[in-house]
């Protein structure tokens, strides 16, 4: 069984876009007026999730529904290349998605709540229309 390279899999999540997400819940979270003290892991947990989860889990599934195409524009991308072989972008997806969840359930039922609807505009922006 071929498996995705590591550094193929931190270029598919593109960790570069994760900081505007990131860097809005930290301002929102200090500026709400709620005192912080005590409230570090849910802080701590929100960046996570608007970051390195949600949005990554945005950037892989959107790559995936875009093989394709890529495949033409952009060949060295992780799919394309095959350094993401098979169905592994597919999976990363679903598994990002479930830590996402799982994450979000953790902070609370509102985040979980707001982090469903968030993943759900994610997988439903990517793939092509359902009629043409």
């Amino acid at each position: 069984m071929n498996y995705p390279q590591p550094a193929a899999v931190l270029q598919l999540l593109k960790p570069i876009t994760w900081f505007a997400p990131m860097w809005a819940f930290a301002c929102g979270a200090i500026s709400a007026g709620m005192p912080i003290d005590g409230r570090w892991f849910v802080i701590a947990a929100g960046v996570l999730l608007a970051g390195p989860l949600v949005c990554a889990t945005s950037q892989a599934v959107n790559d995936w529904y875009d093989r394709h195409v890529d495949a033409i524009n952009e060949p060295d991308r992780p799919i394309p290349s095959g350094r993401i072989p098979g169905r592994w972008g597919l999976a990363i997806g679903i598994f990002w998605s479930l830590v996402s969840l799982l994450v979000a359930w953790l902070i609370g039922p509102w985040v979980f709540v707001a982090a469903l609807v968030g993943l759900a505009f994610a997988w439903a922006y990517s793939p092509p229309p359902l009629s043409d």
